[in-house]
């Protein structure tokens, strides 16, 4: 049977600027990223050499056999990690957008919008009024909102939305909460639309998202979902929050654009990604009943979906100009446990990615996504390596400890560019205290995770 306000940020039309052609990539891109790059990289490599971090490094990793055995590691797992952010970096060079301009309006697919809730009677109102506020065409735009067993007045708000929009709104109420995943489920299988949408409840969704998110559905028949932006809602709360702005911008506007190029988006978020309904039915009943280690899957639901499509064959893709404001943790305890749940998920879908990804799966674009799992595979076990070499040299040689820390910073502030060439404001800076944090007390993130992976609690609820 289970079968805050904000005002309207513009953030889905930046301009393009000026645009030039380079002979290893195929389309033009943009002379000020690749200046920032290139001028970036070689300030890093300056300053490490003014600061004499390679000799420093020689003589500490020549003080034992141990250390000796180790440097080779570190020079290894070093070049994976440039050549992985060199590979990323081109790909990345190569992303834009697909527009609508060349859309009719007689080619619009209809779109079901499914939006999830439990305990959200403070904005599902506000939530359900954004969506038919968008510019899609609205005789072909249905909503269902998914009461999951919600303990305060969110059904009520919901059945008052109904009266407002009629037909255009459907309700489904679960007497207990089932968790997401079953709610997404009932809506998608009670869908008409031909293209699904989801969406969450906490967040505000610009008006032209709808439309962007489709266009590679209409113009590439192997695509099968397509994510969209997630930008920081409350960016303005604390410090933490603008940290976290710079986080998914980067994550965004960076890693799903460069794997956009080559049709495999790992992640697909549940805050706002369109699906190809003809593909997602055959493959519902097995992401909804999903297990592993022989424990049922409660979380990470869009990642597991995302894995579902790329098994199938299909390509997913990424709309930086479809754009959701969602809330981030404003508590850091309250970012830990996302980043714990997120990561839980990142490893298990990870797993069943890598049981498949030499295979036959589609007939084209498979090498660069093997390529990509292997860069972002190793920066894991570079980042607890390295993190604990420099923690040692600060104790064994105490002068690594400021030059070290000014490499770190200048080092998180050219990172911070690519935040700064996409969204043009100087909140990039705030990348730089969150790499730092990163480094040094969130490393326990990924191991902690792998040993609690059975564990399926929300923890953020």
């Amino acid at each position: 049977m289970w079968e805050e306000v904000c005002e309207e940020i513009e953030l889905e039309s930046r301009p393009q600027g000026i645009r030039v052609t380079l002979p290893f990539l195929k389309d033009k891109i943009d002379p000020i990223a690749v200046f920032l790059i290139v001028t970036g990289g070689a300030a890093v490599v300056i300053i490490a050499e003014r600061f004499r971090l390679l000799p420093l490094w020689i003589e500490f990793l020549k003080s034992s056999s141990f250390l000796r055995m180790s440097g080779y590691l570190l020079i290894f797992l070093g070049f994976i990690f440039v050549s992985g952010t060199l590979f990323r970096t081109v790909l990345w060079l190569r992303y834009k957008p697909e527009t609508a301009e060349s859309v009719g309006d007689a080619d619009w697919p209809s779109v079901t919008v499914i939006m999830p809730a439990y305990n959200e009677e403070e904005l599902i109102a506000k939530a359900i009024d954004s969506i038919f506020a968008v510019n899609y065409p609205q005789d072909k735009l249905e909503v269902i909102a998914v009461n999951d067993g919600s303990e305060d007045m969110t059904l009520l708000y919901m059945q008052r939305a109904k009266k407002r929009y009629r037909d255009k709104l459907r309700v489904i109420s679960f007497e207990r909460n089932l968790g997401k995943r079953r709610a997404l489920y009932s809506a998608m299988k009670l869908a008409q639309g031909e293209v699904i949408v989801t969406v969450d409840t906490d967040g505000k969704i610009g008006r032209s998202a709808i439309r962007n998110l489709v266009v590679p559905l209409i113009k590439e028949r192997d695509v099968a979902a397509v994510a969209g932006r997630v930008a920081v809602l409350n960016e303005r709360d604390n410090f933490l929050t603008r940290m976290l702005s710079v986080r998914y911008a980067v994550s965004f506007d960076f890693g799903r654009a460069y794997q956009s190029v080559f049709g495999t988006v790992q992640v697909c978020p549940g805050a706002l990604t369109a699906y190809r309904k003809a593909v997602l039915a055959p493959l519902l009943k097995g992401w909804v009943d999903q297990t592993f280690m022989k424990t049922p899957c409660l979380h990470g639901e869009d990642r597991a979906l995302t894995t579902f499509i790329l098994r199938s064959g299909h390509l997913t893709k990424y709309q930086s100009n479809a754009v959701v404001y969602s809330k981030a943790p404003s508590r850091f305890r309250q970012m830990n446990r996302m980043y714990v749940r997120w990561t839980r998920s990142y490893i298990r879908e990870s797993v069943l990615f890598s049981r498949f990804m030499f295979s036959r799966y589609r007939t084209k674009r498979r090498i660069l996504p093997v390529l990509d799992f292997f860069f972002l595979n190793l920066l894991h076990p570079f980042h607890l390596f390295a993190i604990g070499l420099v923690s040692y040299s600060f104790v064994a040689y105490p002068i690594f400890i400021l030059r070290h820390l000014a490499f770190l910073v200048i080092l998180s502030f050219f990172l911070s560019l690519y935040y700064l060439r996409t969204n043009r404001s100087p909140a990039f800076l705030y990348g730089i205290p969150y790499a730092l944090i990163t480094a040094f007390f969130l490393w326990w993130i990924v191991p902690y995770s792998a040993l609690t992976l059975k564990n399926q609690s929300w923890l953020t609820r």
